[in-house]
């Protein structure tokens, strides 16, 4: 009962199945090439066989033409060669009687075989003889008849070994080697199948591991081939990254929003309880309201913020592309930002580049323009200055962003891409830390890049680069 499963899950194993088919198909063409070529050799044989009849049965219609039947007894008596002894030869007339019969000594002859000269001169048998052939299956007869001008039939024949039996030992020879190499064959092709399924044998192993522990960090162990099966294993590793990557996103974006949402619920649940307080002044509860709105439109924010960075991230942010042109897009958020700075007594500058146009989400592409403005606004000092320009290049549009705020610190220009990470010179500002995490989302959805640096005057400087046509990035974001 217990070998009965074992030998189903065999024989549902791809590579038992494909040993058996290539074993088969390798059998039947080794058989297909061994029957074509025992045929070609008994051909070659009994045609060779034929050639040698031929060319002694010529000989003898010359000799016999050219000095006639006694001649040709003459010639044939006085040959020792051990193959013209074992030739049968006839002579026979127009009328069907033998004239000369030469008999080789191992065929049964019955009767005296006497000629006698008749009128006319010619021999002719003086009474019935009967030759018969030696009765062995291993033996065969060729025979050759050579007709003459002078209306005389010329026989030759010989008796030779049987091909079949001839050919026995190549046969067998070959049902030898046949065997030999159908087991080796066997034996090597479920070798080779077995090594060519184990990229998939592994693929089945990780899925397994990751239904029973959950744990979709596992990748199949890498192929190193070239083929259709290591392309499989590949895109399995990049499925399996991907949809790590997006629960690890979402695992993220819950423990930010847990994390960030609680204060604004503290203060929510605050403005719904002056307002309960308030009593009857109206003032009281309208400010209390309004505060409840404020703290509601805070958490709608932070959600949709959060959720934009993790579908990018996880690569599944859509972006509705168009044609964008990147001047009007860079002064459109410079005009908005310009009562911003007055207030702060800023100088917002746009220094122009060369015009560009490139295919994009102009709505993405003004939220990065307008979160990297927004936050040199915020960290320069009142009296300072913002510059926003941008260049084109020979294959990528170049978008900048200069302040003259106190610059990035080097040991936090990695970390201020992270969601709600805040430096410390970002802690008595309000805000949600997720404005320049949102700017790489986007931009590294695009195809393109982010990157920070401090300017050698003072301040920081945030440059966007984006190919003219945006494509999703090869890989993922961490």
């Amino acid at each position: 009962m217990s070998s009965k499963p074992e030998r189903l899950r065999i024989f549902r194993s791809l590579s038992a199945r494909l040993t058996v088919f290539y074993t088969a198909l390798f059998l039947l063409s080794l058989s297909a090439v061994f029957v074509a070529v025992y045929m070609l050799i008994a051909r070659t044989i009994r045609e060779r066989e034929r050639e040698v009849l031929e060319v002694r049965a010529a000989e003898y219609a010359n000799v016999l033409q050219q000095g006639g039947i006694e001649v040709l007894r003459l010639y044939i008596e006085r040959d020792q060669e051990p193959f013209v002894r074992s030739l049968f030869v006839r002579v026979i007339g127009e009328r069907g009687q033998v004239n000369l019969a030469f008999t080789p000594p191992a065929w049964r002859v019955e009767g005296p075989v006497t000629m006698e000269r008749d009128n006319w001169g010619e021999l002719r048998p003086k009474q019935t003889v009967t030759i018969q052939i030696p009765a062995d299956a291993r033996r065969d007869l060729t025979e050759v008849r050579h007709p003459l001008p002078n209306g005389l039939l010329l026989v030759v024949a010989r008796t030779t070994d049987n091909r079949a039996v001839f050919l026995e030992p190549l046969k067998r020879t070959m049902w030898i080697a046949g065997a030999i190499t159908v087991v080796v064959v066997s034996v090597g092709g479920a070798f080779v199948s077995w090594r060519a399924i184990r990229p998939v044998r592994q693929v089945a192993a990780t899925a397994r591991e990751i239904i029973a522990t959950g744990d979709l960090s596992r990748n199949v162990p890498d192929t190193r081939r070239n083929d259709e099966v290591g392309e499989l294993v590949e895109q399995f590793n990049t499925l399996l990254t991907r949809n790590h990557n997006l629960l690890r996103a979402m695992k993220d974006a819950l423990d930010n929003v847990a994390h960030d949402v609680r204060t604004p619920l503290t203060r929510l649940r605050a403005g719904a309880e002056a307002a309960l307080g308030a009593g009857d002044d109206p003032a009281a509860v309208r400010e209390a309201l309004a505060d409840c709105v404020e703290e509601t439109d805070r958490i709608r924010s932070l959600l949709d913020t959060l959720l934009d960075v993790s579908a990018a991230e996880a690569g599944v942010l859509a972006l509705k592309r168009e044609s964008v042109d990147v001047r009007g897009l860079v002064e459109g958020v410079v005009e908005l930002y310009a009562l911003v700075a007055e207030e702060k007594n800023i100088q917002l500058m746009l220094q122009a580049g060369q015009p560009a146009t490139i295919e994009a989400d102009a709505t993405r592409l003004r939220q990065v323009v307008a979160n990297l403005v927004d936050n040199a606004v915020k960290y320069t000092p009142e009296g300072g200055s913002v510059y926003v320009g941008w260049d084109r290049r020979v294959d990528r549009v170049v978008i900048a962003v200069r302040d003259t705020g106190p610059g990035v610190p080097p040991g936090e220009q990695d970390k201020i891409w992270r969601r709600l990470y805040r430096g410390d010179q970002s802690r008595s500002q309000r805000g949600l830390g997720l404005g320049l995490s949102v700017v790489k989302a986007i931009v590294e959805a695009h195809g393109g890049h982010v990157a920070v640096m401090n300017h050698s005057a003072g301040g920081a400087v945030f440059t966007v680069e984006l190919p003219f046509v945006s494509t999703p990035p090869l890989q993922i974001a961490g």
